[in-house]
């Protein structure tokens, strides 16, 4: 099976991407080949559970939820 994951990058770049379900994290690798483990964690938006993973705890409340809109 798999979980579906929105994804948040540096820069602002978002993506919605589905991972093997026993997967803790997603990992990224930038074109100058290095290499970003992000967590995937719940997140709870209008009373509903989404799954995402972002690139730094500093991207804020109101990024998350844009990100999450743009694919639900």
């Amino acid at each position: 099976m798999s979980k579906d994951v929105v994804v948040i990058f540096p820069g602002g770049k978002v993506d919605h991407i589905s991972v093997a379900d026993d997967l803790k994290k997603v990992s990224y690798r930038n074109d100058q080949r290095s290499f970003l483990d992000m967590p995937i964690e719940t997140y709870v938006l209008d009373g509903k559970e989404f799954l995402i993973a972002k690139f730094s705890e500093l991207v804020t409340t109101r990024e998350t939820e844009q990100a999450i809109r743009q694919f639900y």
